[in-house]
């Protein structure tokens, strides 16, 4: 099991790892807004639709 002192030394030692964690963040977290988005307009539309 990873403690945190472990993980930070690993993003402290290899950048692309950091890159990478980052960067897979910030994809699924737009992915995510992305998805709320069109859960919200589809939802707003079948409330117009009544």
């Amino acid at each position: 099991m990873f403690s945190l002192s472990k993980l930070k030394n690993i993003f402290k030692k290899n950048k692309y790892v950091k890159y990478l964690a980052i960067g897979g963040f910030a994809f699924f977290f737009i992915k995510g807004l992305i998805w709320l988005a069109v859960i919200f307009s589809v939802g707003f539309s079948a409330f117009n639709f009544i």
